[in-house]
């Protein structure tokens, strides 16, 4: 896709952080080697100033509702009132339509959370079974949810040598299957940034590589 003919002056565009943190913006200018947004309209705890010579995901929506996504970086901060970022426009081919994608599963156990709905209970604790990008699945000896609970929120734990990824997501649940140990439970990712799905992706690609190697 060619960069130039993607995007355009007005143009609604989303802007993802390392962190999923996002916020929604116009494009008012673009050059051959540049855009800058302003016109923001929502921030959800995005540090402006801390943008500034970090790598970001942006999003756009094309023609026929499909969408996008291309990998850049913040070049600098114009002005504070209104506040502009000026961004590297992305070389032609590197804009990707965001697809739907099948997730191979990987065994492994790492910590999670499950929202607790009732108040003043701590979250819920588990371990995983297996992950992939697109959910995971976990043994409990009781069985977590009931008929009427839907839409269970959580937060995942990703340990990356000395440093923890907190992935939340909301999700819903696919089975929750007696068995003799318990329960088996498998839940399906709804409503996960795609930040935080890459970097459970690459986890699991990993955790298969280094299972190719023993």
């Amino acid at each position: 896709m060619i960069a130039l003919e993607a995007l355009f002056v007005n143009q609604y565009v989303e802007l993802e952080d390392a962190e999923g943190n996002m916020l929604v913006a116009q494009i008012d200018d673009i050059g051959s080697y540049s855009f800058q947004i302003g016109s923001i309209l929502s921030k959800h705890r995005v540090s402006i100033p801390g943008l500034v010579a970090q790598e970001v995901f942006v999003y756009f929506q094309g023609g026929a509702g499909i969408k996008y996504q291309f990998k850049t970086k913040v070049i600098a901060q114009n002005g504070t009132s209104p506040i502009r970022l000026q961004l590297t426009m992305p070389q032609d081919g590197e804009i990707l339509r965001v697809q739907k994608r099948e997730y191979f599963r990987v065994p492994v156990e790492l910590n999670f959370e499950l929202e607790n709905k009732q108040i003043g209970h701590p979250n819920r604790q588990y371990r995983t079974r297996d992950i992939s990008g697109g959910g995971l699945s976990f043994i409990t000896s009781e069985r977590p949810f009931q008929d009427d609970e839907t839409d269970p929120k959580g937060i995942l734990f990703i340990e990356n040598g000395e440093s923890t990824s907190m992935i939340p997501f909301e999700s819903r649940v696919v089975y929750q299957n007696p068995t003799t140990l318990g329960y088996q439970v498998a839940l399906k990712f709804t409503k996960i940034r795609e930040s935080h799905r890459d970097t459970i992706i690459k986890f699991c690609m990993k955790e298969q590589l280094k299972r190719r190697k023993l």
